[in-house]
């Protein structure tokens, strides 16, 4: 029997940091995105939901139920931009980030509940959110509302498995602040387009970022073993303690 996990942007940053570490700890690891180079890597770009569901729907019906004891989706895609103010933003843009951050997502996590829902081993679906999700940042409107978003169907998903015969645990883990390529991108912007930049900066230049592989390690504790159904994390307060 085996421990199955999968990753939804595993390519880079906390994802790549999190493939590892379930690696590590004996699971069999399978990344969806569209950058990944490891050799659990599913090819799936976000931005084409319709072809991201149907990578979705083969994958999971690949698997064989009876090998395994544990089975764990992480969802960790998401894109920032539009920075700045809505009307600033092209058509095109804000389509992309309702399609990877919104769409795909809702995609995947209707996929795996439907392929494991009666499965009878542990499962979780954690989804990876930010503090944007539950605070006002002028210039990330988007990325706050879509985080918002999920954290509200996540919460509203595990009560409803509550009920289930074979139910699937649920839980929100904010990370805190990292030292990942999202942070330089975030960093780069205007101060017109994102008023809070220098907030961002100071961080980094007091080195209050967390490193991915630290976190990693403490969303597998909190998925794999300590977290609960319902339960909302920010990941960052554990390397505190």
């Amino acid at each position: 029997m085996q421990s199955l996990t999968f990753i939804a942007g595993g390519s880079k940053g906390l994802g790549a940091a999190l493939v590892k570490t379930f690696e590590n700890n004996q699971h069999e690891v399978l990344e969806f995105s569209r950058s990944g180079q490891q050799a659990n890597h599913i090819d799936c770009d976000f931005n084409q939901t319709e072809k991201a569901l149907h990578t979705f729907k083969q994958t999971f019906a690949k698997v064989d139920e009876k090998s395994v004891n544990s089975i764990n989706l992480i969802i960790n895609t998401a894109v920032l931009q539009p920075f700045g103010s809505l009307l600033k933003a092209d058509e095109h843009t804000i389509e992309q980030h309702i399609h990877i951050n919104i769409t795909a997502t809702m995609y995947l996590l209707k996929a795996f509940i439907t392929a494991f829902q009666q499965t009878p081993c542990k499962k979780t679906i954690s989804y990876i959110s930010s503090g944007a999700a539950r605070r006002d940042i002028p210039g990330l409107a988007m990325y706050s509302a879509s985080k918002a978003f999920f954290e509200r169907f996540i919460d509203t998903t595990a009560t409803e498995q509550k009920d289930c015969e074979h139910p699937i645990d649920c839980m929100i883990i904010n990370p805190g602040v990292m030292d990942t390529g999202m942070q330089v991108e975030i960093r780069a912007q205007d101060k017109a387009d994102f008023p809070m930049v220098d907030m961002w900066q100071d961080l980094h230049d007091q080195g209050k970022l967390a490193q991915p592989k630290a976190i990693a390690e403490v969303c597998f504790n909190l998925i794999t073993h300590t977290g609960q159904n319902s339960g909302y994390y920010t990941a960052q307060n554990y390397l505190r303690q």
